[in-house]
Parts: structure tokens; sequence; C-alpha cells
């Protein structure tokens, strides 16, 4: 017989906590179109929130804690969604030219600290970057025409470096470096008739000092690696000639987001899944995975077991992710579509898991759990928080946690740049 469940009895919150195997700390989390920003503890308790913007009603996209203990936020403002001489519009069916973005830095107690806004036909989407020369790197893309390329318009992924005062101190544009990919001639033939989104850029991370970087210049500290999703490509931007000087991912990855790199100059991805590629691969589970960027070797991998009946898996993000190695060895990450967020051992033990309640949206979206990345920071480097929440924390009491590492595995570099 079997029993029937009404879904108000799915579980929400955290639903595995091992505190002597986890990275005790606080998680930051953006509901998908949340005006909202969240912290909560391993507990699944939120000890904290603020507006994305306290002034007007702008989505957060991603969060971030910077060193001087502010944040970094990819803010949008929702266009208008009625007048008075037209019906309700949902935001769904606006384009991205409708959209305002920006970057923004706030802190708790004092609000917007700096701001940058995307110029007239820009838009700011995925990732940003600070540097500790106060400078910030972003992400943008416009619509552009090059023969070269397409005969119909495709979206420029571009980079830009500004000041704290708003000043563009460098730029990098994707198009100017189209044959530096080194992409097949099917694939040219198939960008070319497809036009639009063909890039699809996700990923700014810049990269921190590191073991390969010190006898090889393509991985050096302050270099750029990126990733585009739609041509499975991770790459590498030398920061001072420009130049594409490394790429893995073609036939090894499928719409992937968020590398970063490892102190031992090995590269961490979350290797979504579903199709992406010119010509498309598909596969039907996610996995992160961690390479060598010298041999293009998996050193680790992690997946959820596969059904028996069909190529798929409970771990499967076809889009959004992001993936974290904690300075413990473990590694955070989630299934970004059902909000789902955990931490796993290097032997791929599940020792925290947490389901967002937080159901946000519009349209065919209204009631999406999802998010696009989250983020796991230990307690020293948040401060602020009640002290009744920092005193009934499961880790008090908690052995330190000691993780068995693989010969190969990397941990997060402290030499950021």
């Amino acid at each position: 017989m079997l029993e029937n469940r009404s879904v108000i009895d799915w579980p929400t919150g955290v639903t595995v906590y091992k505190p002597s195997k986890c990275y005790n700390g606080y998680t930051i989390i953006n509901p998908y179109r949340s005006v909202l920003i969240l912290l909560i503890d391993m507990h699944g308790r939120v000890v904290k929130t603020w507006y994305a913007h306290p002034d007007e009603r702008r989505e957060s996209w991603f969060t971030k804690l910077l060193p001087n203990g502010n944040w970094l936020s990819l803010l949008y403002r929702t266009p208008v969604l009625h007048d008075a001489s037209s019906p309700l519009r949902h935001p769904d069916s606006f384009s991205k030219k409708d959209f305002h973005s920006s970057i923004v830095e706030m802190s708790w107690g004092d609000g917007v600290i700096w701001e940058y806004q995307a110029a007239s036909g820009g838009l700011i989407h995925h990732d940003a970057s600070r540097l500790r020369s106060g400078n910030t790197l972003i992400l943008l893309e416009k619509e552009v025409t090059v023969a070269g390329i397409s005969e119909k318009p495709v979206a420029e992924n571009f980079l830009i470096e500004v000041t704290p005062e708003n000043e563009i101190a460098w730029e990098w544009y994707t198009t100017e470096h189209y044959d530096e990919f080194a992409f097949s001639e099917k694939a040219k033939e198939l960008m070319r008739e497809e036009g639009g989104d063909i890039f699809h850029t996700n990923t700014l991370h810049v990269l921190p000092g590191n073991r390969l970087g010190e006898s090889d210049p393509r991985f050096r500290k302050g270099n750029i690696l990126c990733c585009q999703r739609n041509t499975n490509t991770i790459f590498i931007i030398d920061r001072i000639t420009k130049e594409i000087v490394w790429t893995w991912g073609e036939k090894q990855v499928v719409g992937p987001h968020h590398p970063t790199m490892l102190k031992n100059g090995n590269i961490l991805i979350y290797d979504n899944g579903g199709q992406a590629g010119y010509p498309p691969r598909t596969r039907f589970y996610t996995r992160l995975v961690e390479i060598n960027p010298l041999t293009g070797r998996i050193i680790w991998e992690y997946a959820h077991e596969r059904y028996s009946y069909k190529e798929t898996a409970k771990f499967f993000s076809p889009s959004w992710g992001s993936v974290q190695r904690l300075p413990n060895g473990n590694t955070f990450s989630l299934d970004a579509h059902k909000g789902r967020l955990f931490e796993i051992t290097p032997q791929g033990e599940i020792v925290w898991e947490y389901i967002s309640p937080f159901a946000w949206g519009w349209g065919t979206r209204a009631l999406d759990s999802g998010m696009y990345r989250a983020y796991r920071y230990g307690y020293d480097e948040i401060s602020g928080i009640d002290p009744v929440f920092e005193e009934t924390s499961g880790h008090i009491g908690a052995p330190p946690c000691c993780v068995k590492l693989p010969p190969e595995i990397g941990l997060p570099s402290l030499d950021l740049p």
C-alpha cells in the first residue's frame, strides 16, 4: 500500500548535518529573483537578511563577501510591469534591453558604498570580481554584428575593469579573439548559422597565486579564467597580452559553470550537463570535477548515483550552478534549480544538506525555489551576528574536522589577486 503524501510534507531546511565532518560557518543564498539576500547558519536558521538595494526594488543574482567585510552583488531592476494603457506583463516577457543592471558594493549598516551601472545597450551578467587594487572586473554583453562570425547579430561578451571612480582601466572583447579559441570548422559553421547568444560567458575568476603559475606564465596570478556555457569551453586570458593562452572542455564538459583555480594549480568546475556545444553534446546529470590543466586529466569527480533504468540522476541542473572548495578540503555546491545546497567530503559523503524553502520568481517560474549561486564562509569571516546564533550553532563542542585528502586534491589559495 502506497502512503499518500502532501507536498507540504516534503522536507525543507537542513536535512543532513554532521558537525564533526563539516567546514562550519555561514552560507549566503540568493533565492531566484528575490529582493532579499539571506545568511543562514549550519542549522538553516536565517541569521541576517538585507535588501539587495535599500531604495529600489532590485533582484540580486549573486552576492559574495569582500575582504573588507562588505558584499558585492549583481542586481537587476525589474521592469515596469504595467501602465494604465496596457495589461499586466511578467518580467519573462521582457528582453534583456529592458533590464537595468548594476554591480553594487554594500555594507550591512551603511547601505550602498559603490555602484557601477551598465551603459545604455549593455547588460551586466553572471559575474564580477573585486581586485586588491580596489578596481572591479565586470562581465557584460551587448548586441553586435561581426561579418567574420555571423551575418546575424550576436551577443558580444566583454570584460571591463573599472576604478572606484567608475573609469574603465582595461577591457577585453570575445569577438576580437574569436580565432584564438581554435573552434573547429564545423563549430564555426553552426555558430554562423545560429547567431545570437553563441558564447554565453558565465564566469570571471581572477587567478590567485598557485603552484603552476610559478613556472608557467599561462597560469600566473592575475590572469583571468572564464567559461563559455554554449561552446563547452573553459579558457584563460593573459591579463597583459590579452591573448587566450589556455582552453579546455569542448569534448569533456557540457554547459559548464564557475571554474576556479586552487592553490596547487588544479581547476574546479561545475559541469552542468544538459545540452550545449557545436555540434550539441547531451548528458542528463551534473557532476563536479577537478582537473589538472597541464594534462587535462580529471583527478576528482563527484556525481550522484545514476538511475539504473535511464541515463540521468537526482543531481541534475542543466543551467546555473557554482562549486567552492572549502579550506578543510570539503566541497560546497548546489543543485541550482531544486534549491538544494550541499557539502561533501572528498570521498563523496554528504555531510550537510539544505533544501531552500524560499520560493520566488515571476511568470513560468513563479514557484521556483532555485538559486544561481551560493557561498559558504567561515565563522571568522563574518561579524555582527547575534550571539544567540553563535552560541547555539551545531559546531560548538564538535571536534576539529579532519578530512582525509587524496594526494592530488587542491585547497583554496589564500594569495588573492
